[in-house]
Order: C-alpha cells, then structure tokens, then sequence
C-alpha cells in the first residue's frame, strides 16, 4: 500500500476551500467537504494509477459531490511507494497553476 503524502499547497488548498464552504453553507458542510476528500485521496493508497492521466507525469483525481466536485492533482512515485497530492481545486476554479507547484 502506498504511503499519501500531501504537500504544503495542498494543506493551503483545504484551508481555502473549507473556509469558501463554511462561509457559504456553513461549518458542517465545510467539515463533510474535507471528509469527502480526505476518504478520496485516501483510496489512492490502494489505487494510486487510478487517476486519469494529466500533463507530465502527473494524474488527476475527480472527487464528485453531486453535480460538481474537487479535482487533485498528485503523481505516484513508484521508486518510493508514495502518492504525493500537489493540489486541490474546486471544478469550477481554473487549472492549477504550475507556478505554484514549483514552490513545494
């Protein structure tokens, strides 16, 4: 089982995101929006090729919640036998910012 690792972007990205939901729907919702992620970047101990393939060597994984959802952007590290999770972003946000990334 591969060992999920989630980089400082992506501790930043929740932060965001839950602060957006708890401001617009309330603390409960925001706390169900961090479970429902957190129980999906958890299946990628177990299936990290399960994403679909993005730019380089990186994949993404679409976490629904009804009509929309969150994406992650991570990439498995085989050598290691880890997932490391770069980043979070709602489906409606637009797409990651490299720039970003590089920082971690």
């Amino acid at each position: 089982m591969a060992k999920v690792i989630y980089s400082g972007q992506v501790l930043a990205d929740l932060e965001r995101i839950s602060d957006h939901v708890a401001e617009h729907s309330g603390v409960q919702a925001a706390l169900d929006v961090l479970d429902l992620i957190d129980e999906a970047l958890g299946i990628l101990a177990r299936h990290p090729r399960i994403g679909r393939q993005a730019e380089a060597d990186m994949r993404e994984l679409v976490i629904s919640q009804g009509k929309t959802g969150y994406i992650a952007l991570y990439s498995h590290e085989r050598e290691h036998d880890a997932v490391l999770v770069l980043a979070v972003r709602h489906q409606r946000e637009a797409g990651f910012d490299s720039a970003d990334l590089d920082d971690e």
